[in-house]
C-alpha cells in the first residue's frame, strides 16, 4: 500500500482512499478510521457523562455485571459489555486478556512471561495487569511475537 500526505491549505482535513476494489486491506484502512473517530460514552461516580477518545483507555474490567473503564487518571463506566468494547475497538488495539478484562495495548510499557503460560504487562500507568495463559499465545500473535 502507497501511503501519501499532502499539506494543503484547506479548511479541514480529508482523506481520499483509491484502491482498484475494496478489499481486506482497505476495509481494514476503514475500519481503523472509523474507529479512531468514534467516542465512547462513559460516566464518572458523579454521573456526569464524557465522550472519551478510545486511544485514552488503558484498560477495561468488568466485576459485579458492570463495566469500568480506566484511563492514565480517572475510572469511569460504561453500559457497554467487554465484548462490545472488543468488536467495536479491537482494530485500534482493545485486546481481550482474560474472562474479565480488556487492555489497550497501545498502554502496554513491557511484558514479561509467567509461570503457568501466563504474561505480566506493566502498564504506562504503572499498574501490572496479568493476561491469562488462555490469550497469552493470542496476544503473542497480534504482536508477531
Amino acid at each position: 500500500m502507497k501511503i501519501t500526505v499532502e499539506h494543503v491549505p484547506v479548511p479541514e482535513n480529508e482523506v481520499v482512499l483509491r484502491c482498484p476494489e475494496l478489499d481486506e486491506e482497505m476495509l481494514w484502512v476503514l475500519s481503523l478510521l472509523r474507529s479512531g473517530l468514534q467516542r465512547l460514552l462513559v460516566w464518572d461516580q458523579e454521573r456526569q457523562t464524557t465522550l472519551l477518545p478510545p486511544g485514552e483507555v488503558v484498560y477495561c474490567e468488568s466485576l459485579e455485571d458492570k463495566t469500568f473503564v480506566y484511563t492514565a487518571g480517572a475510572v469511569y463506566q460504561t453500559a457497554l459489555s467487554l465484548a462490545e468494547l472488543e468488536g467495536r475497538y479491537g482494530v485500534v488495539g482493545f485486546f481481550r486478556c482474560g474472562k474479565s478484562a480488556l487492555v489497550n495495548l497501545h498502554g502496554i510499557r513491557s511484558l514479561r512471561s509467567q509461570a503457568g503460560g501466563r504474561i505480566e504487562a506493566l502498564l504506562v500507568t504503572g499498574e501490572k495487569f496479568m493476561v491469562s495463559r488462555h490469550y497469552a499465545p493470542l496476544l503473542r500473535e497480534r504482536l508477531g511475537l
